[in-house]
């Protein structure tokens, strides 16, 4: 079975039904998204205040990322390591290394999920509702965010982190946690985790953050190979 969140981010952003990746059945300890003292505060407008004044100083960002993703026993399902780059409005390209190889590019209109081994390429549309695709949390327009979230905020030791709960519970997951490191002086994006109410957790981590680096936008248009099939599911 393949499971794979993309975020985004993605975010999935990340359409979160997009794309896929091969299930790993060695069976790890289960992880901590994220140590807290203190305990989760009601949701308040200041949140969700405080949270677009961090994502709008966003307009692009690039991270490497591992991606894992555990069973509700705590059993990792499969772990990954890839490269991603975020550009306003809505641009994205987030490919993974290794034995589960693919590529996700977006030009903010439409999706192409690409797997080298299958020699098949799917293409979407891009969803524009930030519950449907958390990547816009970081490339899109995030002004009216608690339209679509119940957002909570919590102080850590060395970070501060917002939890984001769909208002619509027909979403594919039930919360979206993001952590910023505060100690550092550019305070940048350093964890995603999603969670989905099978008790399925997605951990996404960011290293090498760089927000606001100049991108070349070839990096967000795909040229389809030659001789792979292609699924396109866009409608008009």
């Amino acid at each position: 079975m393949k499971l794979f969140y993309p975020v985004g981010m993605t975010l999935s952003l990340l359409t979160l039904a997009a794309s896929s990746l091969a299930s790993n059945n060695n069976q790890q300890p289960a992880q901590q998204a994220f140590e807290v003292r203190s305990h989760q505060v009601a949701n308040t407008q200041q949140a969700a205040i405080s949270l677009q004044k961090r994502l709008a100083i966003i307009k692009s960002f690039s991270a490497n990322f591992t991606q894992s993703t555990q069973d509700s026993l705590g059993n990792i399902l499969q772990s990954v390591t890839g490269f991603m780059q975020v550009a306003k409005p809505g641009k994205l390209r987030w490919q993974t290394e290794g034995i589960y190889e693919q590529l996700v590019i977006s030009d903010g209109e439409s999706v192409w999920i690409y797997d080298a081994d299958l020699e098949q390429v799917s293409i979407k549309n891009m969803a524009n509702r930030l519950s449907e695709t958390p990547a816009l949390l970081l490339g899109g327009d995030t002004s009216a965010i608690d339209n679509d979230f119940i957002i909570s905020q919590i102080a850590s030791d060395n970070g501060l982190l917002y939890i984001l709960q769909p208002k619509d519970t027909s979403q594919l997951f039930d919360s979206l946690e993001l952590n910023f490191n505060t100690l550092d002086q550019d305070q940048p994006l350093t964890e995603m985790v999603i969670r989905d109410a099978s008790g399925q957790i997605t951990y996404i981590s960011f290293d090498n953050v760089r927000n606001n680096p100049v991108l070349d936008a070839a990096l967000f248009t795909f040229a389809i190979p030659a001789g792979i099939d292609v699924i396109d599911g866009r409608h008009k």
